[in-house]
């Protein structure tokens, strides 16, 4: 962790303590902290992975994502493809 992470965690930690999960992250996301296009990205990836581990071909749950998130396949298959260093970190393994 660097030391703007445990700042950053302190003060969230001190000032918002009393705050949901969904107000703070929601409280985040209107500082500009969080990045809404990596979480655009993450959230489809994640969709498309959890269909597939469902036991649909790739290609329907990447349809199927695309209808969901209202958005294009080609979208989907951008963010599945052309944005390789973004993944989920898997809490608690």
């Amino acid at each position: 962790m660097t030391i703007y992470q445990r700042e950053l965690k302190e003060r969230i930690a001190s000032h918002y303590a009393d705050m949901s999960s969904d107000q703070l992250i929601d409280l985040l996301f209107d500082m500009g902290v969080v990045d809404h296009t990596r979480c655009k990205v993450l959230a489809v990836r994640d969709c498309v992975e959890e269909m597939v581990r469902a036991g649909r071909g790739k290609v329907d749950a990447m349809y199927q994502a695309a209808e969901r998130f209202a958005c294009s396949y080609e979208y989907v298959r951008k963010c599945m493809y052309y944005y390789t260093d973004v993944n989920m970190v898997k809490l608690n393994e």
